[in-house]
């Protein structure tokens, strides 16, 4: 792709994601509106038989934006959204923006390691599973990945959990630090790391095997390139060929495939905080539901979404770059 198609390709990419967050937001918005009953009753759920009281409703109502017709409820909605106001939380009694500040670090952490690990780990095996193209453990290597792929990732982090955690005790069991832990300086870092492992493994895992494949994928396009045909005709070594040919070519398009994938990850990461206990915007949506904390659950949606999108966003602006050096 030229830079110039490249350029028009941008703004319309770019476009297209503003629309479907506009499209999120309203479905956001509808959701709770289209729901049967009092959208007061709805959101509050039980809670507002315990203020039978008229006033006192209206002022829930006015805190909630619940009051008005449906366009100023809309337009007051949009406007709270802009001020960075995503609710209150009946559970938590406390604002989801605080909540979501306090959760979502942990979650983008856990992303950023699993699809570091994910991208090492994909690139380095692909690159050699290309190379064993048409020996005898090819069937095996790629009958492995089918099945790693097919296990769901709440399955596998089960398994994690159990094998490593309860029967081999090498990794923590649940949450970020141990309880009543005081540690702190490296010594907490460390603490953390640990804690880490197993969710970030679950998560890693679970994309390794479609970034392995592909990564298979683009070095055997690469293998009947004629400059692999000269470097090999010319002597290079198996070594110098994976570390200066076959890895450096491979890199952009699966550093590309990594960023798309993140987006999976955040999606996965709600089994995986939820399995492991682990503090993040996963587990706290899922908390929020269990509660019926329908103010949280419906910024937590709308967060999400926004991550989500930002990520596939991110991804597309990589491969248009590509296009564009290609």
């Amino acid at each position: 792709m030229s830079r110039r198609a490249t350029a028009r390709s941008l703004p319309g990419a770019v476009f297209g994601y503003a629309l479907t967050l506009t499209l999120l937001v309203c479905l956001n918005f509808v959701a709770l509106h289209a729901l049967p009953g009092d959208p007061l009753t709805v959101l509050l759920g039980d809670a507002t038989l315990v203020f039978p009281d008229e006033a006192l409703r209206a002022r829930l109502a006015d805190l909630h934006g619940l009051d008005g017709s449906l366009g100023e409820r809309f337009l007051r909605y949009v406007g709270r959204l802009a001020r960075g106001d995503l609710g209150w939380s009946l559970s938590h009694a406390a604002p989801v923006r605080d909540l979501v500040i306090q959760m979502l670090p942990w979650t983008l952490a856990l992303v950023a390691c699993a699809s570091v690990l994910a991208f090492v780990l994909g690139l380095g095996g692909g690159v050699e599973a290309a190379l064993r193209h048409g020996s005898r453990e090819n069937p095996w290597i790629l009958a492995t990945l089918a099945f790693l792929d097919s296990i769901p990732p709440f399955v596998k982090a089960i398994l994690i959990l159990f094998v490593f955690g309860l029967w081999l005790e090498v990794v923590p069991t649940a949450g970020a630090l141990a309880p009543f832990s005081d540690t702190t300086g490296l010594a907490r870092a460390l603490e953390l790391a640990h804690h880490a492992v197993a969710p970030v493994a679950t998560l890693a895992v679970h994309e390794t095997s479609k970034l392995l494949l592909f990564a298979r994928g683009t070095t055997l396009a690469l293998l009947s390139r004629p400059f692999l045909t000269v470097a090999v005709a010319k002597g290079v070594g198996p070594w110098r060929l994976r570390r200066a040919y076959l890895a450096p070519n491979a890199l952009a398009a699966v550093v590309a495939r990594t960023a798309a994938l993140m987006s999976g990850m955040m999606a996965g990461a709600v089994f995986v905080e939820t399995v492991f206990a682990y503090p993040g915007i996963g587990r706290l949506a899922v908390e929020a539901i269990a509660v019926r904390d329908l103010p949280l659950a419906q910024g937590l949606f709308l967060v999400l979404g926004a991550v989500i999108l930002t990520l596939n966003l991110v991804a597309d602006l990589i491969v248009l770059r590509l296009d564009a050096r290609g």
